[in-house]
């Protein structure tokens, strides 16, 4: 499901943001398992997401921000206390959030503070303009665990093993340069907010996540204000820590109680 989710529950709300180019279906087992636990649940969509490349193309990262700043201020309304819990780039988003806004609790999952390849990264501004788009399965290995998850969990009747549709695959799914632009830029902002955020916060991060940097959480948790911080690693966990995994369970319960205490 790529929609939007609301779990009506008690006064306890909790806002989930997905990660970048991905959406609500990410934070759907987590979201329900919540909900369970008697959280009022919101699972927002980012702007540009799901919907046609050139939707994403034309969002700003501040798009994104205002999206999270609007989901806080309609639990805020609703519940009387907020929590938020953000995958990747929507920790970083989360980060900035709980930065100027009132947030009671923050877990971050998989959230790089960076982008890998600094110098290519650093370049993404001029590159924006000569080369719009990226291809990330040109190289991509379809027998990897993890990606075909990910793209069944969208498409489960794809078959992954047909070469043409390998090369469909490698040849259409386009990501806009400037979107992962807007990505760089938003995680920059994350890192300078970082001595701004003072609510409680649990980092949470998988040993085997080759998109998210392994220095990330130490350096969040270094560069935060909160007076209770908290770092679990994942053995055997990727970067899609919430939806592939060994562990997924054992992640909804340790979000569950930290939102709990």
């Amino acid at each position: 499901m790529t929609d939007p989710f609301l779990h009506h529950g008690g006064p306890s709300g909790c806002l989930l943001v997905h990660g970048f180019s991905g959406g609500p279906d990410e934070m759907q087992g987590l979201g329900a398992h919540l909900a369970g636990a008697g959280h009022t649940v919101l699972g927002l969509r980012l702007p540009g997401h799901h919907g046609p490349p050139d939707e994403l193309a034309a969002v700003r990262w501040g798009d994104w921000l205002a999206a999270v700043s609007d989901g806080l201020a309609y639990l805020r309304a609703r519940c009387a206390t907020v929590s938020l819990v953000g995958f990747s780039l929507g920790g970083a988003l989360a980060l900035l959030a709980a930065a100027d806004l009132p947030v009671d609790r923050l877990a971050i999952l998989a959230t790089p503070i960076h982008l890998k390849g600094d110098w290519q990264m650093n370049i993404l501004a001029v590159g924006r303009h000569v080369m719009p788009w990226y291809y990330p399965l040109a190289q991509a290995s379809f027998a990897e665990p993890e990606l075909r998850a990910q793209i069944l969990r969208r498409a489960p009747d794809v078959d992954l093993d047909d070469p043409q549709v390998q090369a469909h695959l490698r040849g259409e799914i386009r990501i806009s340069i400037g979107a992962i632009d807007e990505l760089r830029m938003a995680l920059a902002r994350a890192r300078r907010a970082l001595p701004r955020v003072r609510a409680p916060i649990l980092v949470m991060h998988g040993r085997a996540d080759d998109v998210a940097p392994l220095g990330s959480p130490q350096i969040i948790l270094g560069g935060v204000s909160s007076p209770q911080r908290e770092l679990v690693w994942w053995d055997d966990t990727g970067h899609q820590m919430l939806t592939h995994g060994p562990h997924r369970e054992a992640i909804y319960r340790r979000v569950e109680t930290f939102l709990a205490t």
